[in-house]
Formats: C-alpha cells, structure tokens, sequence
C-alpha cells in the first residue's frame, strides 16, 4: 500500500515538473497558433478553392462529392428513416489540399526560421571571432610594449654600464696622469 501511495507522488511529481517547464506553456501557444492558423487554411479553401473547383464541375461544391453505396430511407411522410451510406471523397479532398497548403506555409515559414538562424548564428561566430581578434591584438600590442620596455631597460642598463667604463676609464687615465706627474 505504501509503495502505491509513493509511486503516485512520484508520478505527481513528475506531471508537476513536467507541467511548470517554459516547453509546455511554448507548445501551448503554438497549438492555439496552429488552430487559428488551421481556421484560416479551411476558410480559405472553402471561400476561394471551393468556388474555383465549382466552376470547373459545373458549380458543385467540392464538398459535396460523394461515393452513395446506400441511398437513404425515407418515409411517404418525408422524414429520413434510415441515413444515407456515402464515401464522402470530395471532403476528403478538401482536407488533403487543407494539409497540402498548411504543410507548404509551415514548410516557408521554417525554413525562414532557419535562415534568420544560420544568419544569427553567422553573425554570432563572427562577432566571436572578432572579439578572440581583439584579444589577440590586445595580447600582441602588450607583448611588443613589454619588449619594448625591456629593450629600453636594457638600452639604459648599457648606457649606465657604458657610462660606468667611462668613468672608470677617465679615473684611470687620470691616476696615470698623476703617476706621470709624480715620476718627474
């Protein structure tokens, strides 16, 4: 008995987490969109491809074709006692050319999805690719300031070094001059 109760709070709680997810409240909206949109198909095929249809029959509806493999009963009173058994194939076809224009605007309509995505994503991995550019050059430009600065302390250690030995060298030559000036 307690292995039921957990399994269904298990199960409840799986519906809940399933249910509060941003997916469903997406499917919704698009199931409420696809409905309307469906609405519109059969509206339009009913007030334009209908007509058409009609005028190529001979003003028959297309709906209104139908296969009778039992006609109906009626009655001397005129009341339908026994409903008519009929393949109703012009409505069949109506649906189908519903499906077939649905399926094409739903087919146009993603692969502008897809298009406006490829683009997205071209822009995307270019702008990334700009900015690992500019982090490149960043690292480049310190790079060579940083050589820079290296070979300017290393220019001034010579120069202290060079003027070092010069000193040294003018200290010397003046302690000869001295020596030279004591021996006479």
């Amino acid at each position: 008995m307690a292995k039921d109760k957990s399994k269904k709070t298990s199960i409840w709680a799986e519906f809940k987490a399933f249910i509060s997810r941003g997916n469903i409240v997406d499917m919704a909206v698009g199931v409420a969109v696809a409905t309307a949109f469906t609405a519109i198909v059969t509206a339009f095929t009913k007030g334009f491809v209908s007509p058409l249809i009609g005028l190529i029959t001979g003003g028959t509806d297309l709906t209104a074709f139908k296969l009778v493999v039992k006609e109906a009963v009626i009655s001397p009173e005129g009341v339908v006692t026994q409903e008519e058994v009929a393949f109703l194939w012009g409505a069949f076809i109506q649906a189908i050319i519903d499906f077939l224009i649905i399926a094409a605007v739903m087919f146009l309509i993603l692969k502008a999805f897809a298009a406006a995505s490829a683009k997205t994503r071209a822009l995307k991995d270019k702008m990334q690719a700009d900015e690992i550019a500019a982090a490149k050059a960043a690292e480049e430009a310190k790079a060579a300031e940083e050589a820079k600065a290296a070979e300017e302390a290393k220019a001034a250690e010579e120069a202290k070094a060079a003027a070092e030995q010069a000193r040294k060298d003018e200290e010397l030559a003046l302690l000869r001059e001295i020596a030279a000036s004591v021996k006479k």
